[in-house]
């Protein structure tokens, strides 16, 4: 695919010490195409970026998920790569999600771990197994801000969250609705002040995960539920029956327990 085909879009706030570095390696791979959102910094990164040549364009909206819902606005080419504009991500890692374009709606590229804080992984960890698990998909980092969309899908969105849960959100709907794959990508120290608290916002994230099954895969979330309540429910039944057999006790309130867990899992 031709890299004219791809616009890069760079949501920014307060990233003047890092975007010139980006945007002069984004040049430097030969993409033409840079737009950037910039959410009202206060530092003089949106001037940078128009001194460069970027186009840049004052996002609506709240968040991140307001630079999106704008770029999609503006977007006159047939992709979008959106990448963070801290200089953790590589510009030379684009052409591995251009190889795959043409098939997928969306591809996240899954970042290497070793610039990471061990909290940082651990958190992405959980997060991304519970996508997996109540959206049926395989992914590896379902949180990283590097990802390709077809356009004309991400005209299709229908983005709703804020924060950082922006990248959860596309995830979801492009696991329900299109195709996503992912490629491996290198993932360097960030540049400036991180944005991102790792307990607050990733019980933000968690939360929005299972808002989100429940929206796109509830057959699975309730399963889920149902099973995580009546397999206990099944066990303190059966442990009641085995004392009854064996010793001649009934435990009454362990039984009732153990009925309203099987009731409660119905009832799911």
């Amino acid at each position: 695919m031709d890299k004219s085909e791809v616009t890069v879009v760079l949501p920014t706030l307060n990233e003047r010490g890092a975007i010139e570095r980006v945007i002069g390696e984004l040049r430097g791979c030969g993409y033409s195409k840079i737009l950037v959102v910039d959410g009202y910094s206060t530092d003089g990164t949106a001037d940078v970026a128009r001194e460069l040549g970027a186009e840049v364009v004052m996002q609506h909206g709240h968040g991140k998920t307001g630079a999106i819902k704008t770029a999609i606005e503006r977007i006159d080419t047939p992709y979008m790569l959106v990448m963070d504009a801290d200089c953790t991500y590589d510009p030379r890692d684009i052409e591995r999600f251009l190889a795959h374009a043409d098939a997928y709606d969306e591809i996240i590229g899954y970042r290497s771990r070793e610039n990471m804080g061990a909290l940082h992984r651990f958190g992405n960890w959980v997060i991304t197994k519970a996508f997996n698990l109540l959206m049926d998909t395989g992914l590896s980092d379902v949180c990283s801000g590097m990802y390709l969309l077809k356009t004309d899908f991400a005209r299709k969105l229908n983005l709703a969250s804020r924060g950082f849960r922006t990248e959860v959100e596309i995830a979801a709907q492009a696991a329900t609705y299109g195709r996503v794959t992912e490629v491996p990508i290198s993932y360097r120290k960030r540049v400036g002040k991180a944005k991102l608290s790792t307990w607050r916002h990733g019980f933000e994230i968690i939360s929005a995960v299972f808002g989100l099954a429940r929206r796109y895969n509830p057959v699975l979330l309730f399963s889920a539920l149902s099973a995580l309540v009546g397999v206990p429910g099944l066990a303190i039944l059966g442990w009641v029956l085995y004392r009854n057999l064996t010793a001649g006790v009934w435990h009454s309130g362990w039984a009732l327990f153990g009925v309203i867990l099987l009731l409660f899992s119905c009832l799911l």
